[in-house]
């Protein structure tokens, strides 16, 4: 029996019912955008498998897009470029699953580039590291990989 692919969106839908931490669209976006680069870095190192497990994609040891997000400041300002440099990063190492498309589509619904008044540069770095760490935990805990 072919189990069932969990995606990233549901996991957003769920927190986002029961946490105030998504009252407001500047930290969607943050939370978001922090999973999507979470997701490229994971995926780039470990390879995107097809539903047979054969893997389809691999970088070996590539740091390039890691080493340049450690280096950005994580501010409402930066997010889109933060995004952008993500999917550059997707379509050069060819970086395709259900998964990925799933939350690159969650960004770019959600993705406000506008800043937004009262949320400081602190709240969105908290919430870019919190849907950073977030993607690890939902990739970890779903049985199976793609």
């Amino acid at each position: 029996m072919e189990s069932e692919i969990k995606l990233f969106s549901k996991f957003f839908e769920n927190k986002r019912e029961k946490d105030n931490l998504f009252s407001r669209e500047s930290l969607i976006s943050a939370y978001l955008v922090g999973a999507f680069a979470s997701a490229i870095i994971k995926y780039s190192f470990e390879g995107v498998k097809n539903r047979n497990g054969e893997l389809i994609s691999f970088v070996k040891e590539n740091e390039t897009f890691k080493k340049w997000l450690s280096n950005q400041q994580i501010t409402q300002k930066n997010l889109l470029r933060i995004f952008n440099k993500a999917s550059h990063f997707q379509r050069k190492f060819n970086l395709d699953n259900l998964i990925i498309r799933d939350l690159s589509t969650l960004v770019t619904d959600y993705l406000k580039v506008e800043n937004s008044k009262g949320v400081s540069n602190q709240e969105v770095s908290f919430a870019f590291l919190r849907g950073f760490n977030d993607f690890i935990k939902f990739k970890y805990s779903k049985k199976g990989d793609i």
